[in-house]
C-alpha cells in the first residue's frame, strides 16, 4: 500500500486529497503546508499549486534528500523549468521529481507523445487550453489566466526557440462540445520546455489559452496592462485583479477542454493527429495526479527530473484517466 503527503493547501489540494483517500492503491493521505513533517510517512510527495520556482526547487530538493519521490502539479513554465534543472539532482539521490502534472502542462503533453507516435514523423505541435471561470474552482481557473495570458510566451518556430507577448495571437479554435468554437492567444506554457528536447524533431510548437467567458477574461487582461503593473504585480495585486474579474457574472459554462494537434507524415502523405479532452475544472486538475501516483504505486522505475512525456505511456495513462472519467476523443478534421 502507499502513503500520500499533499502539500499547500491552494489549487485542488482539499479536493485532491478527499480522491486519494478514496483509492484502493492508497493507505494513507496527509494533507501538510510544508515538507518537513511528512516526508518522514509517507511513499509519495505531491507538492503544492505554487508559482514560485525557488519555493518549488527547495520543497523537491527536500523531497530528494528525504529520497521520495514528488510530484508538483505547477502549471508555471517557471517552476517546471526550475525542477527539470535538478535532473542531475535527482538520478544521484536514486529518486524521481515530475514537473508540471495537471492537464496543461501534463495531460497534454501524453496527448502530444499519443499523436507522435501515431505518426511516422511529427514537425508541428499545437496545444490549446480553455478554463471555465464559473462553478466551482473559478479562482483556480482565473488565477490560471492572469498567469498564462500575461508576461513573455515561449514558442518554437522553424526550430527556433523565441518569445512573444502572452495574451496576443487571438485565434478561433474548435473543442469538443459542449465547449464550442473558443477565441485563444498564446499563453505563457511550460509545455515547449519539455517537448522541444523530448521530441527534437518538433520544430514548430506553440499553446493557446483562454476563458470560456470572454468578458471575465477580457477584464484580467486589461487590468494587468495597467501601467506599473509589471513592478507591482505582487501576490496582493494580483488577488486584487482575480477579484475584480470574478466580480463579472460570467455567463459561462462549467466545462474546461484541451485540445492537441499534431502535423507530420504517414505513409509519406503530410497528415494531422487531432485529440480533445472535456471534463469540469476540478477533475482535469485532480484526475491526473491520481493516475501518477498509480503509476508510481505500481513500480514505476523511472529516475531523475522529468516532464511527463518522459515518465508515462500514453495507453497506460489515458486508460487509467478514462476510469476517472476524463476521457480522451480523437477528432476528425472536416
Amino acid at each position: 500500500m502507499t502513503r500520500v503527503a499533499v502539500l499547500g493547501s491552494g489549487g485542488a489540494t482539499a479536493l485532491l486529497a478527499a480522491v486519494l483517500k478514496e483509492d484502493p492503491d492508497v493507505d494513507s493521505v496527509v494533507r501538510k503546508d510544508d515538507l518537513r513533517s511528512a516526508a518522514g510517512d509517507t511513499d509519495i510527495i505531491i507538492g503544492p499549486w505554487v508559482e514560485n520556482p525557488g519555493e518549488a526547487r527547495d520543497t523537491a530538493i527536500a523531497a530528494m534528500s528525504a529520497g521520495k519521490p514528488y510530484i508538483s502539479p505547477s502549471s508555471s513554465p517557471d517552476v517546471v523549468e526550475a525542477l527539470l534543472g535538478l535532473d542531475a539532482q535527482a538520478r544521484a539521490a536514486d529518486t524521481l521529481v515530475i514537473a508540471g502534472m495537471g492537464w496543461s502542462p501534463g495531460i497534454t503533453n501524453l496527448m502530444v507523445k499519443s499523436a507522435v507516435g501515431s505518426l511516422d514523423a511529427a514537425h508541428k505541435a499545437r496545444i490549446g487550453w480553455v478554463a471555465s471561470s464559473g462553478g466551482t474552482m473559478s479562482q483556480v481557473a482565473l488565477n490560471r489566466a492572469l498567469g498564462l495570458l500575461t508576461g513573455d510566451a515561449l514558442i518554437y518556430e522553424a526550430g527556433t526557440r523565441q518569445s512573444e507577448p502572452a495574451g496576443e495571437r487571438p485565434e478561433r479554435i474548435f473543442f469538443p462540445e459542449p465547449v464550442g468554437w473558443r477565441t485563444l492567444r498564446l499563453a505563457r506554457a511550460a509545455e515547449p520546455l519539455s517537448l522541444a528536447a523530448f521530441f527534437p524533431d518538433l520544430t514548430d510548437i506553440v499553446v493557446k489559452g483562454g476563458l470560456t467567458d470572454p468578458l471575465t477574461e477580457g477584464v484580467l487582461r486589461s487590468a494587468s496592462r495597467v501601467p506599473g503593473y509589471g513592478a507591482l504585480s505582487s501576490r496582493a495585486l494580483s488577488d486584487k485583479l482575480v477579484r475584480a474579474a470574478g466580480k463579472v457574472k460570467p455567463g459561462t459554462i462549467p466545462w474546461s477542454a484541451v485540445r492537441v494537434d499534431v502535423t507530420g507524415t504517414k505513409d509519406g502523405r503530410e497528415e494531422t493527429v487531432t485529440y480533445g479532452l472535456v471534463d469540469q475544472l476540478p477533475n482535469l486538475l485532480v484526475a491526473p495526479l491520481v493516475v501518477a501516483v498509480q503509476t508510481l504505486a505500481g513500480g514505476l522505475q523511472a529516475r531523475g527530473a522529468m516532464a511527463p512525456e518522459a515518465v508515462f505511456e500514453p495507453n497506460d495513462f489515458f486508460g487509467r484517466l478514462a476510469y476517472r472519467g476524463v476521457r480522451l476523443a480523437a477528432l476528425q478534421r472536416a
